[in-house]
Order: structure tokens, then sequence, then C-alpha cells
């Protein structure tokens, strides 16, 4: 049979009964009771009250809270929630620069929103280890999101990022995810922006993907252009951590404010969510809670009207590319990638061997001990 446990406020009254009606010594009673004396007599004071249910438990809340945030500013608080998605440090971020408010601390932020409902406690992430680049513009990624639904059919926007400001250069859906689409948007943001030092994308933009050495047409066109192409190791997103985070904003964030009836109405209220929400006003914790316009610039280096032809020094060795992807010289067969189909390399001799450039690029360099392997490098 289990054991009936009393409410405290019978417990109590028992303790009044006792001492009232059976006249009992009030020391006696608090022994039995296991109380002291103190806390008898608060009892007893409280058992005289004219107050509803005086021996219940009392609510420790204070009288006044002088520094309680206003229901005013919790409602700027839920109004920046309900209309962006953010979490609190973005949400006082926010409030603090486009309106000037006095706001509380971001934990009395957070608690608002639980208060509310609008937020869900989770344990701290665990520090992860970033980097980043010192200047804008010295380094640009680029990928390709995961597939949406826009007009009942699977489209992947193209992202453009600049690593150092994390100003998000271009979002847009385009036909197809080949590499022609993805320079074709490319060259018009080199148009409205100027040209990186560097790109950063994954291997579908490079030949690893197809076990292949050498440049991909896709990084034939950068290095015409002075940037230099660079790529993540196979399985290891991580690299592109930044674009890969964006990617994971749009699903939180940007999608509320787009329509998807149409491929065109997306675009536009993505360039609109770009241009007036993400780079100028939405605060950003890797840039100290500032937007990301904050800290970007246009680069110095502008686009040419059309791509450059590779130029080489006088007296160079050239070779023109195969269709297979190689080059031949002296009875030596070099693989230097089918993405230079048609173009013509440089072949430099020098002490730590043979030196392929296409331009001023490095494509590939043979050992000496290389070429006493076979005719096919």
């Amino acid at each position: 049979m289990p054991w009936k446990v009393l409410p405290v406020s019978d417990v109590r009254f028992a303790f009044l009964y006792q001492v009232r009606e059976l006249k009992r010594p009030i020391a006696q009673v608090c022994r039995d009771f296991g109380i002291s004396r103190k806390t008898a007599y608060k009892w007893i004071e409280r058992g005289r009250s004219d107050k509803p249910q005086p021996l219940e438990d009392q609510s420790r809340r204070p009288r006044s809270s002088p520094r309680k945030t206003s229901p005013e500013i919790e409602q700027e608080i839920l109004a920046v929630r309900t209309r962006f998605g953010w979490g609190a440090r973005k949400i006082r971020a926010y409030l603090v620069q486009q309106k000037g408010l006095a706001l509380p601390s971001i934990n009395t932020v957070q608690t608002i929103l639980h208060r509310y409902g609008c937020l869900i406690r989770e344990a701290p992430p665990k520090p992860l280890q970033t980097f980043e680049r010192p200047l804008a513009n010295q380094l640009w990624q680029l990928d390709f999101k995961g597939p949406l639904e826009v007009e009942r059919q699977r489209v992947c926007p193209l992202s453009i990022l600049d690593d150092h400001s994390r100003f998000l250069l271009k979002v847009q859906a385009g036909p197809d995810l080949t590499m022609n689409t993805a320079w074709k948007l490319l060259w018009d943001t080199f148009g409205e922006y100027g040209l990186p030092e560097a790109l950063l994308c994954d291997n579908a933009f490079s030949n690893r993907s197809q076990n292949d050495v050498g440049l991909s047409r896709f990084d034939s066109w950068l290095v015409r252009l002075q940037i230099r192409p660079l790529h993540g190791r196979p399985y290891h997103p991580q690299t592109q951590g930044k674009v890969e985070r964006l990617h994971r904003t749009y699903d939180e964030e940007m999608l509320r404010h787009v329509r998807r009836d149409t491929v065109e109405n997306f675009n536009q209220d993505a360039e609109r969510w770009r241009r007036e929400i993400y780079n100028t006003i939405r605060p950003h914790e890797a840039l100290g809670d500032q937007p990301p316009i904050s800290r970007f610039q246009p680069s110095r280096r502008s686009r040419p009207a059309v791509l450059p032809v590779p130029e080489y020094p006088t007296g160079a060795v050239l070779r023109k590319v195969s269709c297979r992807g190689e080059v031949s010289y002296k009875s030596y067969r070099i693989l230097v990638g089918k993405g230079l189909d048609g173009e013509t390399v440089e072949i430099r001799e020098q002490e730590a061997g043979w030196a392929i450039l296409y331009a001023d690029h490095p494509v590939r360099l043979l050992a000496p001990e290389q070429l006493k392997l076979n005719t096919v490098l």
C-alpha cells in the first residue's frame, strides 16, 4: 500500500490545531513536527490572517521589478523574431543598431524568446576551428545549394560569398548545374564587384571528380583572369564552411521572404533579401554582430570586356593541347587536362624537372625520375 503524502497546508493546519485547540506547548509541538520555533511562530502569525488560504505556499515573486523589460521592448523583440527568424544575438544587435533602443543582455533577450515559445534552449555548440582571409576579395567561395522546390521543379541556387566579410555577392537559381551556367552568373558578378585574387569551389568544378589531371575548363577561365582556382579535398565540406553555413541560413531565414511560384519571382525576392537584409542589416556573429556591408568593398581589379587570351614570353616552348588533353614533347605524351582542349601551354625545362604552364599558372611539374619511366606522363 503506497504512502499517503499530505499537502503542506494540511500539515500546517494540524500544527495550529495542536497549539490553539489542544493548548500544547509550542516547543513540544515543534519537536513532534520537526520544525524550528521561528517557523512555528511564522505559521501561527499567518494563521491569524484574513486572506484566503493563508497556509498555502505564497509566491516569492517580488512586488515590483523596476528593471523588468517593458512590454514595448518585448513586442519589438518578438516582431523582429517573426519577421526575420533570428536568434537573440542578432535581434539585440539589430534593434540597437537600427532603432537605437536600450536593450537588456543577450541572455535576457533569449529568455524572452523562450518565454513566448519562440526558442528552444539548446546546449552551446563546441568551438570550431575557423579561418578567415584578412581582406575583402582575397578569396571568394562558390557553390550550388541543395535542391529547392520552385514552380514545381527542383532548382539549385548558386551562391557566391566573400570569405573575409561574408558579403553575399550572388544568389540566383539557374536553369542547370553546369559549369557554363555557373560561369555566366560568375561573369556578371565580376562585372558588378570586380575580380578576386582566388576562388574556392568544390571538386565538381575541377578535374578531380573525373580522375583527371591538370586544369578543368572552369579553372582555365579563372586563370586567364589571373584568379587562382582552389578546391577542397574530396568529401570535406568543412573547407567551404562559410558558404555551407550560408545555405542553412537560406532554409532558416531567406525562404520566408521569397516567392516560389516561379523561378523569376524567386530570383527577384532572393536578390531583394540579399541586398536589403542579409548584406545591410542582418548582424553576423563572426563580424562582431555587424552586417557584412561594414567590412566589404568592391575589388580594385575590374573585369575586362572579354576573356583575355593567355600570353607567353617571346621564345617560349609552346604546345597545343589535343582533344585527349595531351601535348607531345621530345617523344613524350604529357597529360595536361581535357579542360585545356585546343589551348596552348608552355613547357619549361628546369633543374627540378619539366614545368607545364597555362599562362603563368603551373599545371604540372614532372620530376627527372618520372621522365625515365615511360613515354606517357
